[in-house]
């Protein structure tokens, strides 16, 4: 797929330009300025849109420059790709926000991949109705809740039974204490 134009998500501000523009013709030298391209890219853009040369000067009527960026600006791959820097700023933004917890490293047991609800580590204390995790501080939670989750994991039936076995005078809660 070749590479979009620098210069086509900068259409809204490109037409402004020159809508304002009093003479009715655009030279090589309006387009590099407008276009932000340098010499050689503002020929291929005058040639590409239709220009024409006189003597040693490239010149495009300005509406008609105007009505076929107009009509970019309108098309699938200005939409497009608007919506593409759109998903990529987005998409961006979030990873700025989740980078500082992707840098916290959890210290679990060696064997926690294999942890079983009976193996649960002292702190985690689960129960029909109730969950209770005694930390002493977020990198400790963290590292207690993986734990809980690998154990899980690795017997989802084994926690759904225990889970289950609510009598009708509880309640599900769950209990986190700073020790």
């Amino acid at each position: 797929m070749p590479a979009k134009p620098q210069w086509l998500l900068q259409l809204p501000a490109i037409l402004d330009t020159l809508d304002s523009l009093p003479s009715p013709v655009v030279d090589r030298l309006v387009i590099e300025k407008v276009f932000g391209v340098g010499r050689r890219r503002a020929i291929l853009l005058l040639h590409s849109f239709g220009g024409f040369r006189s003597g040693q000067t490239f010149f495009i009527e300005r509406q008609k420059l105007i009505n076929q960026l107009q009509r970019i600006r309108e098309g699938e791959e200005f939409t497009g790709e608007r919506q593409r820097r759109n998903r990529l700023a987005r998409d961006l933004e979030q990873s700025h926000q989740l980078s500082p917890g992707r840098n916290i490293g959890i210290a679990a047991a060696d064997d926690v991949r294999e942890r079983q609800l009976a193996d649960l580590p002292r702190g985690i204390d689960l129960k029909p109705g109730e969950l209770t995790v005694e930390f002493s501080g977020a990198e400790d939670l963290l590292r207690q809740l993986f734990e809980l989750s690998q154990a899980i994991l690795n017997n989802y039936a084994a926690f759904e039974d225990l889970v289950s076995q609510k009598n009708s005078t509880c309640d599900y809660t769950t209990t986190a204490s700073i020790v």
